[in-house]
């Protein structure tokens, strides 16, 4: 099975929001290696709430805090170069909506959108104002699927207790324009 990254921004507290914890949720399901990408201003709080998931990437620092197109477009690369993922999903939220597609251009993968259910025979969506649905698969891989909020449950694991796995930060050189 392939590695599942799942993208999420923390809030400026550390939380993670309910559409986050269901793309975890929904990662799981799949039954692959599921990775957590964090990127914020400060990731801390946040990796400790969901490092009970599987393993944390995080890229943080003070440009990485706002959304901003080139900022999360270049977090998002580095995070999925570093986990090697197959599967990127990530809640369909405004700052994931608005720089995943350039993102998948970038590593030569594929995007799908409005996502309302993943499962390991295929991911099912809404087209045509929600009346007609289909569930696909893909063969591109990286594939970034943009979750839907709602779509699945929100995961409700152990948070870290300072024994989970880990990895460093991703701090740039300088911040992008």
């Amino acid at each position: 099975m392939e590695t599942i990254l799942v993208l999420l921004h923390p809030d400026a507290d550390g939380a993670i929001a309910k559409a986050g914890l269901e793309a975890i949720e929904a990662a799981r399901g799949l039954g692959g290696e599921v990775m957590v990408g964090l990127v914020g201003g400060n990731v801390a709080e946040a990796a400790k709430a969901v490092g009970g998931a599987g393993r944390v990437l995080a890229v943080e620092g003070e440009a990485f805090s706002q959304s901003r197109y080139s900022t999360d477009a270049a977090a998002a690369q580095a995070l999925v170069a570093a986990s090697k993922a197959g599967i990127v999903i990530a809640p369909a939220t405004s700052r994931w909506s608005r720089c995943l597609a350039g993102v998948a251009q970038r590593c030569g993968g594929r995007i799908d959108t409005h996502i309302t259910a993943i499962a390991p025979e295929g991911v099912t969506r809404w087209y045509y104002r929600q009346r007609i649905e289909a569930t696909f698969t893909r063969a591109e891989l990286p594939w970034f699927l943009l979750l839907e909020s709602g779509a699945a449950s929100a995961w409700q694991g152990a948070p870290c207790d300072g024994a989970c796995e880990s990895a460093s930060p991703w701090r740039p050189r300088r911040a992008p324009r």
